[in-house]
C-alpha cells in the first residue's frame, strides 16, 4: 500500500494556510500559482461531526465506522477542516490524499478533488482505507484489542494506513508505539490521539446511519430486554401453539 503521503508532508495545511492569507480575496477556484501550498475552490472548516458523518455515509468498513467519531478528529487534524487545501508537497483534502492516490480512487487531478464535495472526498479516502486494510501490517494490528496502551480504533487503524503501511509494519514489529515517526516525530499512535481528542465530544460511535443501539426495533433507555414492548405494539403475532 502507498503511504497516503511522505512523512514531509505532515500538519502541511498549516502552512499552507499561512501562505493563502496574502490571497485570501482571489476569486473562488483562483490558484496562487507561485504558492507552496494553494486552496482550490472554496475554503471550508467542516468540523468533526460533520466529516465523521461523510464518513458513516461512505463506503469505509463497518467495523472502522463503529468507530467513527475519531475519524472526524482525523480529518480535522489532517486538514483543519478545509477540503480545498493543498499542502504544496503532495497531498490535498480533507484526509490530505496523495497525487497519486487522488488519481487512482477520485480520477482526478488535486485541483479537481480539492473542488469535489466532502462526501465525495471521503467517499475517496473510504476506498483507498479499505484497500489498506488488507496489508498485512493492518490485519495484524486489527487483530490486537490494544497496542503499546493504545486502544486499537479505527483512528489507530487509520492512521497506519496514512503514515504508510510500510512504516506501520515498523511499529508493530517493534511492539511499541515509538517503533515509527515521521521527520516531524509523528507517531501512529500519536497521530491517532490526535484525532481522538478532536473528536466531537458528543460524537456517539456508529449512529451516523445506523439505527437504535442494541438488538430489536425498540429504542429504550433500560434495554429491549429489561422494557419490551406490549403484545398489541408487536409486529408479529403467533398462537400458542405455533410457540
Amino acid at each position: 500500500m502507498t503511504a497516503l503521503r511522505p512523512a514531509a508532508g505532515r500538519r502541511g495545511f498549516v502552512a499552507a494556510a499561512l501562505i493563502l492569507l496574502s490571497s485570501a480575496f482571489l476569486p473562488i477556484g483562483t490558484v496562487p500559482v507561485t504558492a507552496a501550498g494553494a486552496q482550490y475552490c472554496e475554503r471550508t472548516n467542516y468540523s468533526a461531526q460533520e466529516i465523521t458523518d461523510a464518513v458513516q455515509n461512505s463506503s469505509l468498513r463497518d467495523d472502522l465506522k463503529a468507530t467513527s467519531c475519531s475519524l472526524g478528529g482525523l480529518g480535522r487534524f489532517e486538514s483543519g477542516g478545509n477540503k480545498g487545501v493543498y499542502n504544496g508537497s503532495c497531498c490535498t483534502g480533507i484526509f490530505q490524499l496523495n497525487n497519486a492516490n487522488i488519481q487512482k480512487y477520485a480520477g482526478t487531478d488535486r485541483a479537481g478533488y480539492g473542488c469535489e464535495s466532502l462526501q465525495q472526498q471521503t467517499d475517496a479516502w473510504a476506498n483507498l482505507t479499505n484497500d489498506g486494510y488488507n496489508s498485512s501490517a493492518v490485519r495484524q494490528l486489527a487483530s490486537m484489542s490494544t497496542f503499546d496502551g493504545q486502544p486499537v480504533d479505527a483512528s489507530l487503524i487509520a492512521a497506519c494506513i496514512q503514515l504508510g503501511t510500510g512504516n506501520c509494519q515498523k511499529m508493530v514489529a517493534s511492539g511499541k508505539c515509538s517503533g515509527f515517526s515521521d521527520i516531524n516525530g509523528t507517531t501512529i499512535c500519536g497521530m491517532a490521539k490526535n484525532a481522538r481528542s478532536l473528536a466531537d465530544p458528543n460524537c456517539q460511535n456508529g449512529q451516523g446511519t445506523c439505527g437504535p443501539a442494541g438488538p430489536g426495533d425498540y429504542p429504550t433507555t433500560t434495554g429491549v430486554a429489561a422494557n419490551p414492548p406490549s403484545a398489541a405494539s408487536a409486529s408479529i403475532i403467533v398462537s400458542s401453539s405455533e410457540v
